[in-house]
């Protein structure tokens, strides 16, 4: 029975910590998509700030996905706080952008607008009161260049 029960375990790991679903930027927001743990590639920015908060379990902070510079949409992207890979340190406050700490898988610092793909949990809900009809944002699990 422990057996069984570890197995089951692990199996459950390997599906949330995989490499997720590959899907097109233009997609991710989509509500068929939501609760899946997808990939999507973009630009990653603090335009407009950053906002840190640990409502919904670990503290996070909330950073925006572009397709391309430059552009308005965006998805918004939650990052752990951390010091380690997959992170982000904690920003000070009055911070300049060069003093965001962001780590990607490998441990390397991510600047601020550059292209990387991150793999999470999207929440996609349809929304009237939402600017484009649709809640979305994604808890980054995993952030690659």
């Amino acid at each position: 029975m422990k057996l069984l029960i570890t197995v089951f375990a692990l199996a459950l790991l390997t599906i949330h910590c995989g490499d997720g679903t590959p899907v097109e930027y233009a997609d991710a927001c989509n509500p068929e998509n939501n609760k899946k743990y997808i990939q999507v590639s973009g630009f990653l920015d603090e335009k407009g700030g950053i906002f840190c908060s640990n409502t919904s379990g670990p503290l996070e902070c909330g950073f925006k996905l572009y397709n391309a510079p430059g552009d308005e949409k965006y998805i918004s992207s939650d990052i752990t706080v951390g010091s380690w890979s997959n992170n982000v340190e904690k920003p000070e406050r009055n911070y300049s952008r060069d003093d965001i700490k962001i780590r990607d898988n490998k441990g390397e610092f991510v600047k601020l607008g550059e292209k990387v793909k991150l793999t999470g949990e999207i929440t996609a809900v349809a929304d009237k009161t939402a600017k484009d009809g649709v809640v979305c944002y994604l808890k980054v699990g995993k952030i690659e260049k």
